[in-house]
């Protein structure tokens, strides 16, 4: 790859391709010994306004870090940890497990007990999120990081929304049209994907030719049956219903799980 093609960090220097681990429109994360630093996407032949725009936004996701994460010592549970907002970059825990998209395509699907625990996980995150006055907006399985201990965490917050702290989120909407509803119902996208190790492809920012800039809840015409033997259907069908947890949000996630009975054993 000829040197033009290599992105530079804050320093001017190459960035090494064999430490890129995630690349997108704007910003790349590379693997640093333990951490996963996130920075925009800049080469030497950009113009100042070029990189100034992809610094500019994760200059905005570190916003959401000091909301969320004020105390780089103490994570927040159910969202990887933020270590520290150097310059214009995000520097977090390195999570060695990878996405959950990549663990789901590549592994035997995982038993109920792993399913329940990932769920709590994902739950109790996106709950930390709400009440911070965060709305994701970009929940997906790609979207959520592995540990060494098959420990699961939401992270990449760049599409993420601020709202102001006196926020009642159950009535929020952002620029987006995105709220904790869409975030739910993202989650139970992902709820969908780990309980029967299928992939919907399925976006709530496709609307079919109109601003895919702006999200839309989907009917429940779009989205997947669900066998009434699953375990966790009741689960993900709230999650597709808005409006569905009420007042507890995410945490009425939580309820839930606490209720599901154990699948009975075949004799």
């Amino acid at each position: 790859m000829g040197a033009e093609y290599c992105p530079v960090d804050d320093d001017g220097n190459y960035i090494q391709v064999d430490t890129i681990v995630a690349s997108g429109d704007a910003a790349l994360v590379v693997h640093r010994e333990d951490m996963a630093i996130k920075m925009a996407i800049v080469y030497r032949h950009y113009t100042l306004e070029q990189a100034e725009e992809n610094r500019g936004i994760i200059r905005r996701e570190q916003e959401v870090w000091r909301r969320i994460q004020p105390d780089f010592n103490t994570p927040v549970q159910g969202i990887i940890q933020c270590l520290g907002l150097r310059g214009d970059t995000i520097e977090m825990r390195y999570m060695p497990g990878g996405t959950l998209l990549k663990w789901l395509q590549h592994r035997a699907r995982p038993s109920i007990q792993l399913q329940k625990r990932w769920f709590r996980q994902l739950a109790i995150g996106l709950h930390n999120l709400h009440q911070h006055r965060v709305i994701h907006g970009d929940i997906l399985s790609r979207n959520i990081l592995m540990d060494g201990s098959l420990n699961v965490a939401i992270c990449d917050l760049g599409a993420s929304s601020l709202m102001p702290m006196d926020t009642v989120m159950a009535d929020a909407v952002d620029a987006y049209n995105c709220s904790i509803w869409t975030d739910l119902c993202q989650l139970g996208l992902v709820f969908y994907d780990i309980a029967t190790g299928r992939t919907t492809g399925i976006s709530l920012y496709d609307n079919g030719g109109s601003d895919n800039s702006v999200a839309s809840f989907p009917s429940r015409d779009m989205l997947p049956a669900l066998s009434k033997r699953l375990w966790a259907r009741d689960i993900i069908e709230t999650c597709w219903r808005e409006g569905g947890y009420g007042a507890a949000g995410a945490a009425g996630i939580l309820a839930k799980l606490d209720k599901v009975k154990a699948p009975r054993r075949r004799r």
